[in-house]
């Protein structure tokens, strides 16, 4: 039996040579998920199975030397997962997020992923995931316009600035191509 514990660690650069930014599979997958959640087919945190994470916030006025205090948009989030039918995977993405990010030239939210093994717990897969993310929110209102869309659509709107809004009008230029 090999007990060999090796994983894949997929920068952003790598995540974007593996295609992440693709968007027709990202919204077949997108459909395929929300199939599975349909089915129930899924699991996430808490006793109901259904919770979307643990945040950790900080005090106003922290105790400790060294310990970060609340600001807007000052917060770390774990949001694990289990998704079933033909991905089997069990993951965790961990979300970092401070508005003063900005001031020192980082994105506010800093993303990562980490895939695991669904039986033994075994990492296969540590990645960056702030595209990742971003074309997964994406991806959803894709897999909308294309069962609610009308096929001869010619106009798209999208209300909101910013990478959920290019990810978006990137699905409906797939799922709606004469729109684009």
């Amino acid at each position: 039996m090999d007990t060999k514990i090796d994983f894949l660690y997929l920068s952003k650069p790598d995540m974007i040579k593996a295609g992440v930014k693709d968007m027709k599979p990202c919204v077949e997958s997108m459909e395929k998920m929300l199939l599975l959640l349909k089915a129930v087919d899924y699991r996430m945190g808490g006793e109901n199975g259904n919770s979307h994470g643990c945040m950790i916030m900080f005090p106003d006025r922290p105790k400790f030397p060294g310990m970060s205090r609340n600001t807007q948009d000052r917060r770390f989030m774990a949001i694990p997962a289990y998704l079933g039918g033909d991905y089997q995977m069990a993951g965790v993405k961990w979300y970092g997020s401070n508005i003063e990010n900005k001031e020192k030239g980082l994105p506010r939210s800093i993303l990562r992923m980490t895939l695991s093994d669904k039986d033994t717990g075994a990492p296969l897969a540590f990645m960056s995931a702030n595209l990742l993310s971003a074309y997964r929110t994406g991806g959803v209102p894709g897999v909308g316009a294309k069962y609610l869309a009308r096929q001869d659509s010619e106009t798209v709107a999208i209300i909101g600035p910013g990478v959920m809004g290019k990810t978006s009008l990137a699905a409906f230029a797939v799922t709606c191509p004469k729109s684009y």
